[in-house]
């Protein structure tokens, strides 16, 4: 082959492929001013400041006392919370899971705890679930999250006697509060050091 006939065939190749560049480069541009607009994502809904409510008023799904529950030990006083005093964290006692997860989202893990579904938010808290209602609320994390009367972890005793009164019950290093109209309900606040290390709201055990 001469050189001629090969400088025609360098020719027709670089034609043929500038060409083909130019075709996609063309068709791309018509494409993007042509297709229609990708709208944006809904926005998140506003966070909710207000606790989580129960799921019904009458509360007829929240399972009773079970065997596990310790009932009022003999010589302490009758129960004091009233129910809207049950909420740790803005979720009260007998909340939908179906409502916390709306708010916060899927949990980090899930694990059955007998009876009870254990919905682990790391950092957050734990809620022990039972036939898709909340009947625990378990906070032990410096995060903020506190009761209706904004004890929290990291508070001493005096701010939880100053906002409860005395506790019901004294438990070892626990201070219980039960609820006034079922005593198998109430806070319990475990110390350590005269501070608040734990808070649980809901089933006592």
């Amino acid at each position: 082959m001469n050189k001629k006939a090969i400088l025609a065939v360098v020719v027709a190749l670089l034609v043929g492929i500038g060409g083909t560049m130019a075709y996609f480069y063309i068709h791309s541009l018509y494409v993007a001013n042509t297709a229609p607009p990708i709208t944006a994502a809904p926005a998140a809904p506003a966070p909710n400041n207000a606790a989580i409510p129960a799921a019904n008023n009458n509360q007829s799904n929240i399972p009773p006392a079970g065997l596990g529950q310790v009932p009022p030990a003999q010589g302490t006083t009758a129960g004091t919370l009233t129910d809207d005093q049950l909420v740790l964290g803005q979720i009260s006692y007998g909340a939908s899971i179906d409502a916390v997860r709306q708010r916060h989202g899927e949990p980090h893990e899930i694990d059955r705890k007998g009876t009870a579904v254990e919905y682990e938010y790391k950092h957050i808290f734990d809620l022990y679930v039972t036939n898709g209602i909340v009947t625990k609320i378990k906070v032990d994390d410096l995060n903020g999250l506190g009761t209706a009367k904004g004890i929290k972890v990291g508070s001493s005793a005096d701010e939880v006697i100053a906002a409860y009164g005395q506790p019901n019950a004294v438990l070892g290093d626990h201070m219980i509060y039960r609820s006034a109209n079922n005593p198998a309900l109430g806070l319990d606040f475990e110390l350590e050091l005269n501070h608040v290390e734990k808070i649980e709201c809901g089933m006592l055990q």
